[in-house]
């Protein structure tokens, strides 16, 4: 008994690990997404996020909201950077997560195009809306039951997200091109 005890014990610790890990790796996504829309140096919280990703036990349920935000900022720095977005490979998750990150990451790139606009900046947002498009488009094409991933509800905001979003760049447009 006191073996079974003890890997119980050990199960309950593992998993109070990772809740912690994942919270962590939450409130620093959140970080740099920040960072991002406020035009500031990201590297920090990244590079924080990273060390505490490769430290989780990416068996544990905990882990998979984590990995769904650290996918989204991830895809948003790159998309931002004009760079390769990272593949689940690269960031080291799970497929699953990444599709979720990626569907976050529309409305965070909306955002960022709402500034660019403000700024009055119609080059740099025309192009990220190509990207948000891309990221839509991709969304789309996953037909799965909810039960193996619950992102239907995902692609309808993102689909809106874009609509919304080309409705006001096109006022933009017309706008600055008076």
């Amino acid at each position: 008994m006191k073996d079974i005890s003890d890997r119980m014990a050990e199960k309950e610790t593992v998993r109070e690990e990772s809740i912690s890990m994942s919270r962590k790796v939450i409130r620093l996504s959140k970080n740099m997404i920040h960072a991002i829309h406020a035009g500031e140096d990201c590297s920090g919280p990244r590079k924080e996020m990273q060390k505490a990703i490769s430290k989780m036990d990416m068996s544990q349920p905990a882990s998979l909201d984590a990995m769904m935000e650290y996918s989204e900022a991830e895809i948003l720095l790159a998309i931002v950077n004009g760079t390769n977005i990272p593949s689940p490979e690269d960031l080291g998750i799970d497929c699953g997560s990444w599709l979720m990150g990626m569907a976050d990451a529309i409305g965070e790139l909306r955002r960022v195009i709402l500034t660019r606009l403000m700024e009055s900046d119609l080059e740099s947002a025309k192009t990220l809306f190509v990207s948000m498009d891309e990221l839509c488009e991709g969304l789309m094409v996953f037909d799965v039951p909810d039960a193996i991933l619950p992102i239907r509800r995902k692609q309808d905001v993102a689909r809106s997200l874009l609509e919304r979003t080309r409705s006001d760049l096109l006022n933009a447009t017309l706008t600055f091109g008076r």
